[in-house]
């Protein structure tokens, strides 16, 4: 157009498009009369992020999680509503009433069935309150009714500090619990749990072969002490527990569950997908944990498009945790370390110092298997100077995970800035190395965290860098003492 024309030029006006909450809410009522649950429940989330602590849509959503069947957040949500947003929505104390009686736990139902009763003026629920009421009144009476739900109240109060991870807190609790009742076992096995989350592994596994020797065949016994024996890398033990797992069939779907992600947890995928697809089929509903497992078997066992259907409900969950699918953590691995990898392993291999040429195993495992195979042989003249290269490398070869490399990858994972993490990871080979050489390391229940924390902390140190022991066991999530013990050994190591 010319710089002086008369004929003007029409701006397109761009009119962004934005949903709010109330069409969120619409949409999840269509859904609910539709009788598609998860749909409402979907669209109900996005409301209420939309238009955040609007009591009706937060009302709806837990009323919708009532009939999932999710009773535990359908009252965190209606509790949240009367105590912090709107005390005259009284309604809420009928629906929390209903999830207490759904959990088993008629004394809270009962105490908040009369609230509802007390405070309603509208009748609305008048008659399915009373109802309730007649129903939980019949065997309240009873001492070990109270007593029933007490012990159930403090196992939940228990998991909850769990997941939030207040482990002192959680242990207290549940030692309180088996005091008053000796017999309760789940409370062992969490507080197993507790103490392995701590890093206190063999308390842990002491507590399991109490529950075992007490109550033999205790299935979450026998799955938490698999799950401890991988990480601590027991691989004789966990072969023989696999084995004996394998030939269990469960009855109870929740046990059934517990066995299916127990085998995804431990890379036994093709018997995780058995169990997890089998309570799939039957309309089995858990938590997003369920299609997280199912998701990561599926996929690892071939079916990739079965495994991406199902993470589309590990992603409505709701959770603030970002996860990673299975295929996205293999398309990072791969993003990261080929493009350099295989310069770098080519040129550690060609070294005479055996904890170079351990890193270039290390760097040999992370390549595709072509590439991997060609750098192996290359490195092969070498391994016979050394039985630890030569027990590495059959590791390396057969695509088994060795201990040195588990707490590599720990390192990798934890260190944000590249160079440095190599640098340590090359610092805990050298580490690794002077332990081979007096034949002082105990791998029995590794402590991972503690070794890649004194590595870190040691490396860091030599580098002059401001680093501190608080800090380092932030970090790896241990305690400061587990620091200190292991920055003490390795320190006597390289004097």
């Amino acid at each position: 157009m010319r710089k002086n024309s008369k004929v003007h030029e029409k701006k397109a006006k761009v009119i962004p498009f934005f949903k709010t909450g109330e069409e969120y809410f619409e949409k999840a009522l269509k859904a609910y009369q539709y009788k598609d649950l998860y749909k409402a429940k979907r669209y109900l989330q996005r409301a209420s992020e939309l238009d955040r602590d609007e009591p009706l849509i937060l009302y709806q959503l837990a009323t919708i999680l009532n009939d999932l069947g999710e009773y535990k957040e359908s009252n965190e949500l209606l509790l949240h509503i009367i105590n912090d947003l709107d005390s005259t929505m009284v309604n809420c104390y009928y629906v929390i009433a209903n999830n207490f009686a759904h959990l088993g736990l008629f004394q809270e139902a009962y105490k908040y069935v009369q609230c509802y009763l007390e405070e309603d003026v509208t009748g609305e629920l008048l008659e399915e309150a009373e109802e309730l009421e007649d129903l939980l009144s019949i065997d309240l009476e009873s001492d070990e009714e109270y007593e029933e739900d007490a012990l159930i109240l403090k196992q939940e109060q228990a998991k909850q500090l769990l997941q939030d991870a207040q482990f002192e807190k959680a242990i207290q609790l549940l030692e309180e619990i088996i005091r008053d009742y000796p017999e309760f076992w789940s409370a062992y096995n969490n507080l197993a749990l507790a103490h392995f989350y701590l890093n206190e592994t063999d308390k842990a596994i002491g507590l399991l072969d109490e529950v075992l020797e007490k109550n033999p065949g205790n299935l979450h016994a026998l799955c938490n002490q698999l799950v401890f024996h991988y990480y601590g890398h027991n691989q004789n033990v966990v072969n023989y527990l696999i084995q004996q797992l394998s030939c269990v069939y469960p009855l109870s779907l929740e046990h059934q569950y517990k066995l299916g992600s127990t085998f995804a947890l431990v890379g036994e995928y093709k018997l995780a997908y058995g169990w997890l697809k089998s309570l799939y089929k039957k309309g089995f509903q858990a938590d997003s944990s369920f299609h997280y497992w199912l998701s990561y078997a599926a996929y690892h066992v071939g079916f990739e498009q079965f495994a991406k259907d199902i993470w589309k409900d590990v992603g409505d969950s709701g959770s603030m945790v970002k996860l990673e699918a299975p295929w996205q953590f293999n398309e990072k691995n791969n993003r990261r370390f080929y493009s350099e990898i295989d310069v770098v392993a080519q040129e550690k291999c060609e070294s005479t110092h055996i904890h170079d040429q351990l890193y270039s195993l290390y760097m040999a495992k992370k390549l595709p298997d072509k590439e991997r195979l060609l750098l192996l042989e290359k490195i092969k003249p070498s391994i016979h100077t050394s039985s630890l290269l030569d027990e590495v490398y059959t590791y390396v070869w057969q695509n088994k995970q060795h201990i040195m490399f588990e707490i590599a990858d720990l390192i990798q994972a934890e260190i944000e800035a590249e160079v440095e993490a190599a640098g340590i990871i090359q610092f805990w080979f050298n580490i690794y190395v002077e332990l081979n050489n007096i034949q002082a390391a105990e791998w029995h229940h590794v402590n991972v965290n503690g070794w890649a924390s004194a590595a870190t902390y040691c490396y860091q140190k030599q580098k002059q860098q401001a680093v501190s022991q608080e800090k380092v066991a932030q970090l790896y999530s241990i305690s400061l003492s587990t620091v200190r013990k292991y920055v003490k050994i390795v320190n006597n190591l390289l004097k």
